[in-house]
């Protein structure tokens, strides 16, 4: 069941408006424009972006299929993520951690923790902690000593994500999966890479997610989850191609740039134009 309505009604009972799922060709290539953001009295009050909405499909698919009875939650912002997960698994004890080490972090636990109890989300709790440090003590006093699920999404660099993972292998379950956001766009290859030798496994990539993320998990504890996120990972030769058309097209738009400001092709282009009825073009600006 889609739960992207259900979440934004959630926020907006708070006085908080959402803006997601943007183009990013919309916004001069923004690369996060397709991430959450959040507004209230017509004013921004994003400091960490929230997942996309395509990756709340993807939660929603992964979800369906494996359903962990105890998940961590690292990176809680304003609680975009951990409330997606606290309604697709309403079963399942979801903890979220935060360093509280800012004012944005202090007020996004309490918003996190009010709004799942206005909406009976009683699986959920925001707490404040630091990784690697305080993630033994919040698995064993929020999640039984425990961890099925694990979505990292904290502070993003190469050393802090090894670092993440680390902690919560101690106290993980052997067939855990984990879920990482951000990998490719902010190029945290490095740290996966440490990961999976440390894992003794490969993680599959989510190239067809705005961030690109990564899951680490084992196949023959969890079957069924490769199949479900096929669509997010497209085979390498389709990434090629793609690859080669955005290079034609950069190209081309290059070539239009240099066209339009050239005044005597303009000039000439408009001879056309009013020939044809059309209105002019605007000639380039001398300097």
């Amino acid at each position: 069941m889609p739960i992207i309505g259900k979440l934004v009604e959630m926020y907006r009972a708070q006085g908080i408006d959402i803006c997601t799922g943007l183009a990013s060709h919309d916004f001069n290539d923004l690369p996060t424009a397709p991430f959450t953001r959040f507004y209230k009295n017509g004013r921004s009050m994003t400091d960490g972006l929230g997942v996309a909405m395509q990756e709340i499909y993807l939660l929603e698919d992964l979800l369906r299929v494996y359903q962990p009875r105890h998940v961590l939650i690292i990176g809680n912002s304003l609680g975009w993520s951990t409330l997606a997960m606290s309604l697709l698994l309403p079963e399942s004890r979801i903890v979220a951690m935060d360093t509280g080490l800012d004012e944005t972090s202090r007020y996004g636990l309490g918003l996190t923790n009010r709004m799942a109890a206005c909406a009976g989300l009683q699986n959920l709790r925001a707490v404040q902690g630091v990784s690697p440090q305080d993630v033994a003590a919040v698995v064993d006093s929020e999640l039984d000593g425990r961890v099925d699920f694990a979505f990292i999404d904290g502070l993003h660099t190469n050393e802090q994500v090894v670092l993440d993972f680390q902690a919560i292998a101690l106290k993980a379950a052997k067939d855990a999966v984990y879920l990482f956001h951000d990998v490719h766009l902010l190029i945290l290859y490095d740290g996966i890479r440490r990961i999976e030798q440390l894992a003794g496994r490969k993680a599959q990539s989510l190239r067809a997610t705005p961030s690109g993320m990564m899951l680490l998990y084992d196949p023959a504890q969890q079957p069924g989850l490769a199949e479900a996120m096929a669509v997010f990972s497209p085979p390498p030769e389709a990434l090629v191609e793609v690859e080669r058309e955005a290079q034609q097209y950069g190209f081309y738009r290059r070539w239009k740039r240099r066209l339009r400001r050239n005044s005597v092709f303009m000039k000439g282009v408009n001879i056309l134009r009013r020939a044809a009825g059309t209105k002019p073009m605007a000639l380039p600006q001398k300097l």
